[in-house]
């Protein structure tokens, strides 16, 4: 019995880890969670080393432009194929741009992980540094 010749890109077969720190709609509970980190291996909570600016509305951006705030966020550590899928999602390099720096978990571990950055700044600051906590923005009083 002959085996059919699959392609190369219907194998993933990745050995290769990343570290991987998410700090909006792919954190658990959100709504790219289940789709993308469901059954990547969790680290934990984790905050940027550095300050960044963080802004969204439904989508957030990590901005390098101003140092606002510590992000918060947490780490996984994905396969080669998951990597590739954020990197869809995100649209890297055209509009995030996935890049490593510095994290340090709960427990104070400092690791070196990838972050998506967008600095085309959009939304509303989010000056805690956290997407979870955002404040719903003012609406102004209409005159009757």
């Amino acid at each position: 019995m002959c085996k059919e010749k699959q392609e190369a890109s219907d194998i993933i077969t990745s050995t290769h880890k990343h570290l991987i720190f998410v700090y909006g709609t792919l954190r658990q509970g959100q709504c790219n969670h289940r789709f993308f980190l469901d059954r990547s291996k969790f680290l934990g909570m984790a905050k940027t080393k550095k300050r960044y600016a963080l802004y969204g509305d439904g989508v957030p951006c990590l901005s390098r432009i101003k140092a606002v705030s510590q992000v918060t966020g947490e780490v996984y550590s994905v396969d080669d194929a998951t990597l590739l899928n954020l990197d869809r999602l995100e649209g890297h390099p055209d509009a995030y741009m996935r890049e490593q720096a510095e994290v340090v978990l709960q427990d104070e571990t400092e690791l070196i992980a990838w972050i998506y950055f967008h600095d085309k700044a959009h939304g509303d600051l989010i000056e805690s540094g956290d997407f979870l906590q955002k404040t719903p923005p003012r609406r102004r009083k209409r005159n009757v």
